[in-house]
């Protein structure tokens, strides 16, 4: 009797799903080392650590500019965590990092960067640029391979999105 290993196609039934398993895996890496990039930075440029998800939400609100309300910042990001980016929210203001502002209602209400807020991230920005655009300069035709790669990964998260509503949608029918 000949003993299959388990594990041998495993995610990778066809070479289609073997190449996506691979790319799944470089974006699991990708955050990672992005994640322990962006927090060492930040804590370089303003002395403030921060967690991952903080220092993206302070860079979502410079880059939207202006007040951005919680509705505008969830789907920016393309999150559905209000309480964790409530809380989020909460340790950049604590930091003095953001400020909110209210509207004409409370819904209205938003957040825009503080005068330290505006600092560190273009602390943050300038030695984003001294290091790593530097780095990336170096390589051969990068910035070609950056415009397909961010073109491609928009795409995935498309379909990631339409996937996880599918696997919902399954759910609700299984319960009918």
């Amino acid at each position: 009797m000949k003993m299959t290993n388990e594990n041998e196609n495993y995610m990778s039934s066809s070479e289609l799903a073997a190449e996506l398993t691979r790319v799944e895996l470089a974006i699991i890496r990708t955050i990672e080392a992005f994640s322990r990039w962006s927090t060492v930075l930040q804590k370089s440029a303003s002395g403030s650590p921060l967690s991952y998800r903080s220092v993206a939400l302070l860079h979502s609100i410079r880059m939207c500019g202006g007040a951005q309300n919680l509705s505008e910042l969830l789907m920016f990001l393309n999150r559905n965590d209000v309480s964790t980016l409530q809380y989020s929210l909460k340790k950049l203001e604590q930091d003095d990092l953001i400020e909110r502002v209210t509207g004409s209602s409370k819904r209205e209400a938003g957040y825009r960067l503080t005068d330290k807020g505006m600092e560190a991230t273009s602390e943050y920005a300038r030695l984003r640029e001294e290091i790593l655009i530097r780095l990336l300069d170096d390589l051969k035709d990068f910035d070609t391979a950056l415009k397909r790669s961010a073109g491609t990964i928009e795409r995935m998260t498309a379909v990631y999105d339409q996937a996880t509503q599918t696997v919902m949608n399954r759910k609700i029918s299984a319960r009918q």
